[in-house]
């Protein structure tokens, strides 16, 4: 019955006229809503006004077709609208602008509908279905906003929850990486607050550098500065700190620190920031400790090698002029007149002799420096009896132990001990530490050398009467180009490498070498050990005869370019038939004619070098020819002594020549010939 009196009274049409009656009004109804809301429209920007003309025209759209629903069956309940515009109402609504302008659009709607029912005949229950469409509509458009506006703030504390889990993670990385990179690079993490004097530290690496055991906690600034940081360095830390914290630069102060748990004496390295507090006489302190003991040794190690390459550069220039005095004095006088008198000549001769062999002798000090410290120094291994060693350092010491007027005196054993090593190294080895004894040693004193056989070792003892050592020199005195004066003591000339090329030696013979004072003007011992060879029985070979039987002329070529040099041993040689050349195209020419026995190259010639002379002249003996070719060159290194052998070159001298090998190579090869004669 209700669907009849609906259509009888024209319920149906009332309501179908009044949506389109709303439709048609859009236009209006948005204008008159728009004026309704809380900004004017002039203040509203194009995107805005776009985004309420498409949440007006969706309201507008619901609330038709519910009027149309509900025209077109009264019997069906209003449905409730699908309330679409309650997902495009503006982004940045909150609730109460929602509420505000969908109440204002809800009367602007209602006045349209009393507008609309005035002249039309309808019923109440019309009417007042009408006004209850419109409010189910609005009401089921509120519901859906909040609902939205719910879901978007749950959506924005998700993405906000999502991104603080994020940065929380991001932050536990960084700080995983930070404890892990301090941790590795051995850096500790601290903070200090001034007025209450404690400390966190934030690692465990601050307890690895300062010693204190974890399970006592953290060391107050207090605590640090009197039982931890080292008494002298405690007013440069404290001076530090003060002075930072008025300039407000960082803190960068290194100082030393006994270790807690061993007392050990740490360098560490201090940096940080002071920042100030706001109560007076406060401050927190954030800083970083690093343990650079290893450094600063290191440090002081070369700042240690400075000072001694310094003293060694100047010592060398000074030792090098030394010599060079006399040898010019005595060139003078030798130009002046005092050549005619053979007393002053020989003397004279015997002059430059020293002094050349005393150049030569610091010359090859430098060089086994070099061989020793690029790991170039070969040595010639042979089974020997340790006694020739000691009687060659001997001859070679007593010159100067006779000058001095010193009593040297030998203790030799009285059976012959072996041992492995190389018989001219271990010369050496001995001889630097006679000289050392003789130079420290004054004029009348004593030097004692004795040698034992102490189980498997023989052991070799210098003890001189001389200056002695300090007790903070003798640590040192086998380091490289440490003297007496380096540590206060006065310096008796060298250069400062003999002793460390000693040790150096030694060690590679498998031997140890110590030295012994008692002090200032208490004299020293150096004492050498090396293992022995048990059981041999080999027999020394004689070699003194070598180059003693008188010597028949020889044909010798000398070649090079300083013709003083050629000449002068010429000179030495002028019982031989000798022919000079200054370079290597003279000597290709002169060779070829002159069919030389001996040849003594200079192997830096200009022009062809003295390398391709040697193999030219190899080539050309190739028919039978016999010659022998000694390579003189100031050049000695291993790798020198090869190529020359290689070129073709027999033996190498290196120069200033030994005059006594020179005469020796002289004399074999005269033997040699005599020998073939005979044959």
């Amino acid at each position: 019955m209700k669907r009849d009196f609906f259509a009888e009274s024209g319920g149906a049409t009332a309501l179908s006229g009044l949506a389109r009656r709303l439709a048609r009004t859009r236009g209006q109804l948005l204008c008159r809503w728009l004026a309704a809301t809380s900004e004017p429209r002039e203040h509203v920007d194009p995107e805005a006004q776009a985004v309420l003309n498409g949440y007006f025209a969706c309201m507008l759209s619901e609330v038709c077709a519910a009027l149309l629903v509900a025209g077109s069956d009264a019997s069906v309940a209003v449905p409730l609208p699908n309330s679409q515009s309650g997902r495009q109402w503006p982004a940045d609504w909150r609730v109460a602008d929602l509420f505000r302008n969908i109440e204002s659009l809800q009367r602007c709607m209602k006045d349209e509908i009393r507008t609309y029912f005035g002249p039309v005949a309808a019923t109440v229950d019309v009417h007042m279905l009408a006004h209850e469409i419109v409010e189910r509509t609005f009401r089921a458009t509120i519901q859906s906003s909040i609902e939205v506006q719910s879901q978007r703030q749950a959506d924005q504390v998700a993405a906000a929850q999502d991104s603080l889990h994020r940065a929380v993670n991001a932050l536990k990385a960084t700080e995983e990486r930070l404890r892990v990179a301090t941790c590795a690079a051995g850096i500790g993490i601290f903070e200090w607050c001034g007025a209450a004097r404690k400390g966190v530290w934030e690692n465990r690496q601050m307890y690895e550098i300062t010693g204190q055991p974890e399970a006592r906690g953290p060391l107050s600034e207090t605590e640090f500065m009197t039982s931890v940081v080292h008494p002298a360095d405690v007013e440069l830390l404290t001076s530090h700190f003060q002075s930072r914290l008025v300039s407000g630069e960082p803190v960068h102060v290194s100082f030393r620190l006994h270790r807690v748990k061993d007392r050990a004496l740490r360098t560490v390295e201090m940096f940080g920031y002071l920042r100030p507090s706001v109560r007076q006489n406060d401050y927190a302190f954030i800083g970083s400790l690093c343990d650079v003991t290893e450094r600063a040794d290191t440090e002081a190690k070369l700042r240690d090698a400075d000072r001694r390459k310094d003293i060694f550069l100047a010592t060398l220039a000074h030792e090098l002029r030394n010599p060079l005095t006399p040898v010019r004095n005595a060139a003078h006088l030798l130009g002046h007149g005092a050549g005619a008198d053979p007393g002053k000549r020989e003397w004279l001769r015997g002059v430059i002799e020293r002094q050349t062999r005393h150049l030569s002798h610091l010359i090859d000090d430098l060089l086994d420096v070099s061989r020793i410290t690029t790991g170039k120094i070969k040595l010639r291994y042979e089974v020997f009896d340790i006694r020739t060693a000691l009687e060659h350092a001997l001859e070679i010491a007593m010159p100067a132990a006779q000058q001095r007027h010193h009593d040297l005196v030998c203790l030799q054993l009285d059976h012959p001990v072996y041992v492995n090593g190389d018989p001219a190294r271990i010369t050496q080895t001995f001889s630097n530490l006679l000289d050392n004894a003789i130079k420290y040693t004054d004029d009348g004193g004593r030097i004692t050398v004795s040698a034992t056989v102490v189980g498997p070792e023989v052991r070799v003892t210098i003890a001189d009467t001389g200056t002695g050592i300090s007790g903070g020199a003798l640590p040192h005195v086998f380091d490289l180009f440490v003297q007496g004066s380096f540590h206060g003591e006065q310096s008796r000339g060298g250069l400062g490498i003999g002793l460390s090329v000693c040790k150096t030696l030694t060690e590679m013979h498998g031997g140890t070498i110590a030295a012994r004072s008692e002090g200032r003007n208490s004299g020293s011992e150096f004492e050498i050990r090396l293992p022995v060879c048990p059981g041999s029985n080999l027999e020394r070979s004689d070699e003194s005869e070598l180059g003693q039987r008188a010597s028949a002329p020889l044909r010798v070529l000398i070649v090079d370019d300083n013709a003083d040099a050629a000449l002068s041993l010429a000179m030495i040689l002028d019982e031989h038939e000798v022919r000079m050349a200054h370079s290597g195209e003279d000597a290709l020419e002169i060779a070829a004619v002159f069919d030389p026995r001996v040849v003594f190259l200079d192997l830096g010639l200009p022009g062809i070098s003295g390398y391709e002379v040697a193999r030219r002249l190899r080539e050309q003996g190739a028919a039978g020819k016999q010659i022998e070719i000694v390579a003189v060159s100031g050049y000695g290194q291993p790798e020198d002594l090869i190529r020359s052998s290689l070129a073709g070159c027999d033996s190498h001298l290196v120069k200033p020549a030994d005059i006594d090998q020179l005469l020796a190579i002289i004399a074999r090869i005269t033997g040699e010939c005599e020998v073939g004669q005979d044959s």
